[in-house]
This record gives structure tokens, C-alpha cells and sequence, in this order.
């Protein structure tokens, strides 16, 4: 409904009571509560919808942090073997220099 066809139920009038008047505002509060229930209705799905996806981002964000975790674990694991074979050449150089055996 446009606003000439609202006007045209619910003319402004000037009225010759206060029955007269509250009976127009009730009228006229019923039709508005009418119009915007299905707004209403809507906005509560959309706002469950937003919440929901909330819900999916928050357990998306524990992923992440779970799975940064584990990166960092696998990280740790490769320093410890990293350190293992640095060292390992190191000590094979120290008792291996240069020159000290025959030449092939």
C-alpha cells in the first residue's frame, strides 16, 4: 500500500471525542504492527542467520589456531633435525679437514 492509499483509509480527521480519537490510533497502531510484522520476522531470521555465521567464524578462528599449532610443532621438529645434521657435519668436518686424507 503507497502512501495516497494510506491517507485515503486513515485520513487525518478531526475528531469530536476522545473515544473517537483513540479508536483511529488503535486502528491505525493495528495496520502498522500488521505491515511491519513481516519485517520484523524477517529481521530476526537475518539476525539468527548473522549469528549463526558468528558461530562458523568463531570455530573457524579455533581452526586456525589448532592448525598454527601444528605448523609450529612440525617447525619445532624440523629446527631439532636441522640442529642434529648442522651439527653432525660439523663434528665430520673438525675430524675431517681439508687435506688430511689421500687424494683419490
Amino acid at each position: 500500500m503507497d502512501t495516497k492509499e494510506l491517507r485515503e483509509i486513515y485520513p487525518p480527521l478531526k475528531v469530536g471525542s476522545q473515544r473517537e480519537f483513540d479508536r483511529y490510533m488503535n486502528q491505525l497502531n493495528v495496520w502498522q504492527s500488521q505491515q511491519n510484522r513481516p519485517f520484523l520476522d524477517k529481521l530476526r531470521e537475518i539476525s539468527r542467520k548473522r549469528e549463526l555465521i558468528g558461530v562458523q567464524i568463531e570455530g573457524l578462528k579455533a581452526n586456525l589456531k589448532a592448525l598454527k599449532i601444528e605448523a609450529l610443532d612440525i617447525e619445532q621438529e624440523q629446527k631439532a633435525i636441522n640442529r642434529l645434521c648442522h651439527d653432525l657435519k660439523h663434528e665430520m668436518i673438525e675430524l675431517n679437514p681439508i687435506g688430511s686424507y689421500p687424494s683419490e
